[in-house]
């Protein structure tokens, strides 16, 4: 296993444990809490962090991705 592939393989761990926090639900206050009043900015974000959070997630892994790919050759030389 070169480092190459070491590093691709921390990298998908790393995004599979990051999605899995995002995505599993989790449960809600026990018991209930009332709604609580706040400004409009907080309120318009609240149900789009997920989405947010999600996109870059994305992001960093095509980045990643692009940047393991354009790595150098053995020769010291880079790709064309």
């Amino acid at each position: 296993m070169n480092a190459k592939e070491a590093c691709a393989v921390v990298l998908a761990i790393v995004f599979l444990v990051i999605f899995i926090a995002i995505v599993v639900p989790r449960g809600g206050p026990w018991p209930a809490l009332p709604p609580s009043l706040s400004a409009a900015g907080p309120a318009l974000w609240k149900g789009r962090t997920y989405e947010a959070v999600l996109q870059g997630v994305i992001i960093l892994a095509g980045v990643l991705s692009i940047l393991l790919l354009l790595g150098r050759n053995r020769s010291g030389r880079m790709q064309p």
